[in-house]
């Protein structure tokens, strides 16, 4: 792994592209190559075995092409990508990504010794390689990608970067993400990591303006005491989910990116130790705390106010509160009263405030006491109101929350909502959050959960010291 400083930006921020193995058939890279030749980023493309394709010339050899190029993206078969390599080498590009898979992964000795060859040309030249085994990378700023996303659909920008490792999934978190309205800013998968790695990523989106949150899907680390370095200098949150737990998966992740997991009570164990990294269980509840820490400001403290029409989930939210630590809000007597003098009299309107049947009615103006109570700190809206009455009396939502951003950022003070019910609630809600930035789930525990590491993160001192190794 070169040591060397090499700017990232080259992969986010391309000025001219060659795609080795461009093709206008219908296989793997097909989307990705329309896409940049009908772009706006000079794009070449380079095959061997045909002459235009989207109209546009092809090119036999990458060092056929008149113009300088900054970066490669490789989609041809294994057996070719050495020489494509070396080529690229000799061209003077800054950077390639090798989406190609087939390589260390397979345990098959020919393919191990490729891989270890383009390591080697990584490390002594000053070209730096993505993969093999990826997708590359998305820059949801200025639109650049060389997965198979589709700009022309309509997919939200954001402030939350992903790095992961895994190929296909850079394609499935976007598509998810873009369907809860959750926005990404970047996205990188590294495969089976030649050269670029996580810790070379995660300094870059450090420094990135576009950058307010990072996630991390690791399955194996070859630099170990690099990572503990970076972790411990970042200055954002960063949510890592680490798979590889179990025996099982720990032998699986070898077969999928070539990589050793190492053992996972080290991993858990450094992840504790850092502030403002936190260990995740799943994507969802990821995205889901990953999205709060995006749009919200952070908490000034650990009491939580809740305000639901189900009494029920409201005493479960309570229990996860008290479970993490935190603390049900206290509401002052005026906060109470000033909620009562707008609520029927059979509304429970001590923390949690369950407004019941008359949420619609009475909604806002209960929100504003809350919020205005300096005994809170943050508030979950649990919203559990059926289909039917929301569709047959076509009741907007827009007022709720248009008033939670409001109230939001005027005191400072995040909010989340959790929606109860079926999948035509939830689109009700999603259809206009993402205008006023209040983060949607489904799951309280994601809710709770996040509202403990924005407590956490909003206390964080970055200069703990380590004597752990891995």
């Amino acid at each position: 792994m070169s040591d060397q400083i090499t700017d990232m930006d080259v992969f986010f921020n391309p000025k001219s592209i060659a795609i080795i193995g461009a093709s206008d058939t219908f296989k793997f890279g097909y989307t990705m190559t329309k896409y940049l030749l009908e772009s706006n980023f000079k794009t070449y493309p380079v095959n061997i075995n045909k002459d235009v394709i989207f109209g546009h010339k092809m090119f036999k050899n990458i060092n056929d092409i008149p113009d300088d190029i900054e970066l490669v993206i490789v989609v041809v078969n294994n057996e070719h990508v050495l020489q494509i390599v070396k080529d690229s080498v000799k061209k003077g590009v800054k950077g390639i990504i090798i989406e190609t898979a087939g390589f260390a992964e397979t345990g098959i000795e020919k393919f191990v010794k490729i891989q270890e060859e383009i390591e080697l040309i990584a490390k002594n030249s000053n070209v730096r390689i993505i993969g093999p085994n990826c997708v590359g990378v998305t820059n949801f700023n200025n639109k650049f990608t060389t997965t198979e996303i589709d700009f022309n659909q309509s997919i939200e920008g954001g402030t939350i970067s992903i790095i992961a490792q895994s190929g296909v999934l850079g394609n499935i978190f976007v598509e998810w993400s873009a369907s809860q309205k959750i926005g990404f800013s970047k996205t990188i998968t590294l495969g089976n990591k030649v050269d670029v790695d996580e810790i070379d990523m995660l300094e870059y989106l450090e420094k990135d303006e576009n950058t307010n949150v990072i996630t991390l899907y690791l399955e194996g680390v070859k630099r170990g005491p690099k990572l503990i370095e970076i972790l411990r200098k970042l200055t954002k949150p960063v949510l890592i989910l680490k798979n590889g737990r179990s025996e099982i998966g720990s032998k699986a992740i070898k077969s999928h990116t070539g990589s050793i997991a190492g053992d996972d009570k080290i991993y858990d164990a450094i992840f504790k130790q850092y502030s403002g990294i936190y260990r995740v269980n799943n994507f969802y509840e990821m995205f889901d705390i990953a999205q709060v820490f995006a749009t919200q400001p952070l908490p000034k403290g650990k009491n939580i106010a809740i305000i639901t029409s189900s009494g029920s989930l409201g005493i479960l939210a309570c229990d996860e509160i008290e479970r993490l630590g935190l603390k049900l809000a206290v509401l002052n007597e005026s906060t109470i009263q000033e909620m009562k003098s707008i609520s029927p009299n059979w509304t429970s309107l001590k923390n949690p405030v369950d407004l019941g049947p008359s949420l619609f009615m009475t909604f806002n103006k209960s929100l504003k006491a809350i919020l205005n109570d300096e005994n809170v700190d943050a508030l979950l809206h649990i919203f559990a109101v059926p289909q039917k009455p929301l569709e047959t009396f076509s009741i907007p939502i827009t007022p709720h929350l248009k008033e939670m951003r409001n109230l939001s950022t005027k005191l400072n003070k995040p909010i989340i909502t959790c929606v109860f019910g079926s999948r035509w609630v939830l689109e009700y809600f999603l259809k206009h959050s993402h205008k006023y930035k209040i983060p949607i789930m489904t799951q309280i525990s994601h809710a709770i959960k996040t509202f403990r590491f924005m407590y956490d993160f909003s206390k964080s001192n970055k200069n703990m010291n380590t004597d752990i190794e891995i």
